[in-house]
C-alpha cells in the first residue's frame, strides 16, 4: 500500500473499521461475486423451467431468499449454496463456471455421470464403482488386441 493509501486509510478509520478506497475496492469484488453467482442459479433454474418458489421448495429455502441471491443481493453460506446445487439437481462446481477453467466436452460427460449417480445410495455406489473398473479393464484389454 502506497502513502496515499495509507493516508486514506487513516483518514477514513472509524472505530478500527476501514472505509477507505481499498474497502470499497474488496466491496465491489465481493459484490461482483455475489452477482455472478446469482445470475448463475438464475440461468441454470430457467434452463430447467423451474420457478423460485419451485427451486426454494426443492432447496429448503425461501423463495425471497432465492430471489436475493438471483439479484446478488445476499451472502450466501456453504451450507445453502450445497443445496441449492441440490435444488438444481447440479453439483457445486456448476454454480461457478466464471471461476472456472471452460470445461471440455469429455468434462460435462464426466458432470452428467455424476450427477446421475447423485442420489444412490452407498451401495449402489459402490457396485457402480466395480462395475466401471471392470468396464474399464475390459476396455484396456480389448484395446491392446
Amino acid at each position: 500500500m502506497n502513502n496515499t493509501n495509507k493516508h486514506l486509510c487513516q483518514l477514513f478509520n472509524t472505530h478500527n473499521l476501514c472505509f477507505c478506497p481499498c474497502f470499497f475496492y474488496k466491496l465491489k469484488i465481493m459484490n461482483n461475486l455475489r452477482k455472478s453467482f446469482g445470475n448463475r442459479v438464475k440461468e441454470l433454474r430457467k434452463s430447467k423451467n423451474i420457478s423460485q418458489e419451485k427451486l426454494g421448495e426443492r432447496a429448503g429455502l425461501h423463495y425471497t431468499y432465492i430471489g436475493g441471491i438471483e439479484r446478488g443481493e445476499r451472502n450466501v453460506s456453504l451450507e445453502n449454496i450445497e443445496k441449492i446445487a441440490k435444488g438444481l439437481e447440479v453439483n457445486i462446481g456448476e454454480l461457478f463456471p466464471f471461476a472456472m477453467k471452460k470445461n471440455t466436452e469429455n468434462d460435462s460427460i464426466r458432470n452428467e455421470i455424476i450427477n446421475t449417480l447423485y442420489d444412490y445410495d452407498t451401495k449402489t455406489l459402490k457396485f457402480l464403482l466395480s462395475f466401471i473398473k471392470s468396464l474399464r479393464e475390459w476396455l484396456e484389454l480389448k484395446n491392446k488386441k
